[in-house]
Parts: C-alpha cells; structure tokens; sequence
C-alpha cells in the first residue's frame, strides 16, 4: 500500500514530494504523541511515580509543542494522514471480527496482559 501510494504521488504532475514528506512528518509526529502519552499513562497511571516533573510535565509540554506542530501541518498531509489511520482502524476491526487478535511482537500466550493487576 505504501509503495503504490508512493509511486502515485511522486507521478503527480505537482510533484508530491512535499506531500510524501508531509505525510511522513505527521505519521511521524503521530506516533510521538502517542508516545507522551504512553509515557504519562505508563509511570504516573499504572506505577503511581512520584517523579512528575520526568513523568508528567515534560511529557505534557513535548505533547503540546508537537500537538501545535501537527495542527499547522498542510491539509493534504492531516487528511491523507488520517485517512491512513483510519484504515488501519478498519482493518484492525476487520481483523478482530473475523476472530484474529493480533499480538504484539515478543509477546506469548502465557505472559499476563500488562494492564492487568495481580
């Protein structure tokens, strides 16, 4: 899918490198957020850390500064970004209906689910 949505925007008559580089800076930008998410969830929510300065506020503000980042992206690479997110839900409901739960990589049937207390 990549490759052909690749090959298409590079064979636009606008040249859509700059689409292609967009595209990639939000998915990029995307998964960072996520990221200082994951962290502020992970230590402050599940260990109860103490350390809020490491755990809570610079996690905060790295989110704000590329949250505003990723609001000023250009249109074409928010929607088409989207749009890729969005298929990947699609896909991964698709994927849960049709009865397969995908795991994470290194991850077996025995470990314990992480958000699962003992």
């Amino acid at each position: 899918m990549s490759l052909v949505v690749g090959l298409y925007l590079t064979t636009r008559p606008d040249n859509g490198i700059p689409l292609i580089s967009g595209l990639v800076n939000f998915g990029a930008l995307v998964a960072f957020l996520a990221l200082h998410v994951s962290v502020v969830v992970h230590y402050v929510v599940r260990r109860r850390s103490r350390d809020l300065w490491r755990h809570l506020f610079a996690p905060i503000i790295g989110f704000v500064i590329l949250a505003y980042v990723v609001i000023n992206a250009s249109f074409e690479a928010k929607a088409l970004g989207l749009s890729w997110i969005a298929l990947g839900v699609v896909l991964l409901a698709v994927s849960y209906a049709m009865g397969r739960h995908p795991r994470l990589s290194g991850m077996h049937d025995d470990m314990p689910e992480p958000w699962v207390k003992k």
